[in-house]
């Protein structure tokens, strides 16, 4: 991996969206977020799969999908949404 760690944030909506979810599932994912940006094996993009009709990537944990974004330059993951599987994205979720 690059020298420089990667940080990951939430966005106001994905905060909502975590604050809706039990306590062990938002520790599940937290601990997800905190795996990918500090594994020693793959870049954090590597993590995201194309999201159909959006600019967005999605990471998939467990019945959640993580509609997300990469930021290079500055080496940030951010998570614009936490929608759980089935239809959960729309190209101008923000």
């Amino acid at each position: 991996m690059n020298d420089e760690e990667w940080t990951w944030e939430l966005s106001s909506n994905t905060q909502n969206d975590l604050g809706s979810l039990s306590t062990a599932e938002q520790e599940r994912i937290l601990d997800k977020l905190d795996e990918i940006v500090t594994s020693p094996w793959r870049n954090p993009p590597d993590y995201g799969e194309p999201l159909q009709n959006s600019p967005y990537k999605k990471i998939r944990i467990g019945e959640f999908r993580l509609s997300v974004s990469f930021h290079g330059n500055d080496k940030r993951l951010v998570v614009a949404r936490i929608k759980r599987r089935g239809g959960a994205y729309t190209a101008d979720d923000d």
